[in-house]
């Protein structure tokens, strides 16, 4: 038997590195959520800038475009905006070329774009330094994620060194901290299980 949790824990310890590999380009995080008769939208994170092309600044508005050319999402009060380029886009998260918009927010300017059409954008606040912290909320008040045409699931933008997921209806993205502490604990109880059967 001990020759069988001797593997098992090899192999919980490199799936709890890939996992944690894996989600450490998963640097912000977009959640969006029903919550009551509103709809909830938070971004968490940082991102790494290093590679990415700088397109221009401009301000922004605060708001939903669900589908169509130029999709977008926009959350956070900081005056203006630097947009750089997205590398990929995982589409489409929603059908609507309605534009949803709101002044309820607060936190740091952020924002994924499609830009009418043309390279697609990521938003960021005037003179952001990578690796600094994102974090802002945003709620559509009387809304719905069916009203709005948002489709529920986890969608990937990506920028030359990193990573944004957008996840709508709560799918849940595990935090790198939340994988590394459920491998760890398949460790544990690899090396309990190893202890019992060697007595």
């Amino acid at each position: 038997m001990g020759r069988l949790v001797r593997p098992l824990a090899a192999i919980a310890a490199v799936a709890v590195m890939v996992l944690a590999a894996g989600t450490a380009n998963a640097s912000v995080v977009i959640n969006i959520t029903q919550l009551g008769g509103n709809v909830d939208v938070t971004a968490t994170g940082s991102l790494d800038l290093r590679g990415a092309t700088f397109d221009h600044s401009q301000p922004y508005s605060t708001g939903i475009i669900p589908g169509g050319s130029n999709w977008y999402i926009a959350l956070g009060t900081t005056p203006g905006m630097d947009w750089y380029q997205l590398t990929g886009v995982d589409l489409p998260y929603g059908t609507s070329g309605n534009y949803f918009t709101s002044g309820i927010t607060s936190g740091d300017a952020f924002s994924i774009w499609g830009y009418v059409g043309g390279t697609p954008l990521v938003g960021l606040p005037t003179g952001y330094t990578s690796g600094s912290p994102i974090s802002a909320d945003m709620t559509l008040s009387g809304q719905t994620i069916a009203g709005m045409t948002l489709i529920p699931g986890t969608y990937t933008f990506t920028i030359p060194n990193d990573t944004i997921i957008l996840d709508i209806g709560g799918k849940g993205v595990p935090e790198p901290g939340t994988l590394v502490m459920f491998g760890s604990g398949i460790i544990g109880l690899a090396g309990i299980l190893r202890r019992k059967i060697n007595l």
